[in-house]
């Protein structure tokens, strides 16, 4: 299992891979592109820059390697790497699963909470989080 920010010329890539698994994520070459490669993708994320704020996204583990630790790992290397707070719209029932990887509730910026309605608006059971660095 290996663990890797993609260049931007590898965008492709991780839509396709959100494609493959019916993800909602449609990555950008502006975001930190991150996979876990096994030698293929097995799992990915974003990490957005939304008007100044980090913003960590599109999180999916392929189906058949869900529960193996794979999401634990990518995220804990996506955390080291990042110099400022990082929030996230975690889906209720994986608030468990953020808090043990640092992750607190927490009140959005400004900035961030068009982005938190527009999600709410659309039915998804999520919790603004944050990860203080």
């Amino acid at each position: 299992m290996h663990i890797t920010l993609l260049e931007p010329v590898a965008t492709p890539l991780i839509n396709k891979f959100y494609q493959q698994h019916k993800g909602r994520g449609r990555a950008t070459k502006h975001d930190q592109n991150w996979v876990v490669k096994a030698p293929d993708i097995i799992a990915a994320c974003r990490v957005q820059d939304k008007e100044g704020e980090l913003f960590l996204s599109s999180v999916l583990v392929a189906e058949d390697v869900r529960n193996q630790g794979v999401a634990r790992a990518l995220l804990t290397q996506v955390i080291a790497y990042q110099t400022n707070t990082l929030y996230t719209f975690a889906y209720r029932h994986l608030c468990d699963f953020y808090q043990r990887l640092g992750f607190s509730n927490c009140t959005l910026p400004l900035k961030l909470q068009p982005y938190f309605n527009s999600y709410v608006a659309q039915k998804r059971d999520i919790v603004a989080m944050c990860l203080s660095k």
